[in-house]
């Protein structure tokens, strides 16, 4: 099957990695592949660009039928000019189906490809809105809470096929020595006494970092206390976050790093402080890495995490959220082991591939 993937984001993140490691995935089961995205110089470009040149090499060795290209649309081209290059894409490549990623990529690329005959498949990595994905031939979700915001307006397929453990994340941890945890513990002023608190995600207002330097400050107010917070990542809410934490030095912000696995390794207890989260990605790596849980209850996290262990707070709630990392760091330091079969990637790129005959079955 010929597949053409399309994500139009600057940043790296939770959807953009899911777009990858399916499109990688999807090449070494055999499949022809390529991926659009906007600009040579992001973040995002240099993350697919590595992965894809190391699934090619790969696959050069495992002698394999797939094959998988990246495909760039300029950053200097104007809007105005998308759709004609999304146009010119497809006419060269003609894929059997478009994938679209976050609704940047579903309107400006799978819509020409609709216009074109060619069936369009959108991921619903957040919300579903009527304007962006009624038309689509397919959509998959998630989690069952997007299934039930499906309206009247959409009458394409729909699955639900939820996230899976980081292959490159995963691969990561297991390289991760003992002398690389001291030394990064060490950088935050932690030592094998320290409860080290983390967080991974965009400094926005839908993820909470606010609520959780409140909350950490709460919880335990005196500076000689041994805990520390870490948060990675960066954002629209930095300046707004950084100005909570002023002048608590056990608060590190860390920004995006190109290699992650070490830092969840470090920490003792991994914080999803969301007000909202409509999988949780991050969760998952932690749970890879073995971190305690500390989350709040939304929409995807109450669905997939089924753990006794994981200590429960309330979106956008200072005080339970305070009382639940105080609890954490009541029990100590431990190395948790989580059953993660349910969240194998080869699982999920086999029902994405049969809800692809699903939608070109219905389209013929």
């Amino acid at each position: 099957m010929q597949i053409l993937h399309a994500v139009l984001s600057h940043g790296f993140y939770g959807s953009e990695r899911h777009c990858i490691e399916l499109a990688t995935a999807q090449a070494r089961a055999g499949h022809q592949v390529a991926v659009l995205i906007h600009g040579g110089d992001s973040p995002c470009a240099l993350a697919f660009r590595d992965e894809i040149v190391a699934t090619q090499a790969a696959m050069a060795r495992e002698g394999g039928p797939g094959a998988i290209q990246l495909i760039v649309m300029p950053r200097a081209l104007p809007p105005v000019l998308h759709r004609p290059f999304s146009r010119w894409t497809l006419m060269r490549l003609r894929p059997h189906i478009v994938h679209t990623h976050l609704n940047p990529a579903a309107r400006r690329i799978g819509r020409v490809a609709q216009a074109s005959g060619i069936p369009h498949v959108a991921t619903l990595h957040i919300r579903y809105d009527s304007r962006e994905h009624s038309g689509c031939d397919g959509l998959i979700c998630i989690a069952a809470w997007q299934r039930a915001t499906l309206d009247a307006a959409f009458r394409g397929e729909a699955a639900i096929v939820g996230g899976w453990v980081s292959a490159a994340i995963h691969a990561a941890l297991a390289r991760v020595t003992p002398q690389d945890i001291v030394r990064l513990r060490a950088s935050w002023g932690a030592d094998d006494r320290t409860i080290v608190f983390g967080s991974v995600g965009r400094l926005m207002a839908e993820k909470g970092m606010d609520v959780l330097i409140r909350a950490f400050r709460a919880a335990f107010p005196r500076y000689d206390e041994p805990v520390r917070l870490v948060m990675v990542g960066d954002g629209a809410q930095q300046r707004e976050v950084q100005q909570l934490a002023a002048g608590d030095a056990r608060i590190a912000f860390i920004g995006t790093l190109p290699d992650i696995a070490p830092v969840y390794r470090a920490f003792d207890v991994y914080v999803s402080a969301a007000r909202f989260e409509p999988f949780g990605l991050t969760i998952l790596e932690a749970m890879d890495a073995g971190c305690a849980l500390v989350v709040t209850r939304t929409e995807g996290p109450r669905e997939f995490l089924k753990d006794p262990r994981v200590l429960w707070a309330e979106p956008g709630d200072v005080k339970t959220l305070a009382a639940q990392l105080s609890a954490a760091a009541a029990r100590g330091r431990e190395q948790m082991a989580y059953d993660l079969t349910q969240f194998a990637r080869a699982g999920a790129v086999t029902a994405i591939e049969a809800f692809y005959g699903a939608v070109l079955a219905r389209r013929k």
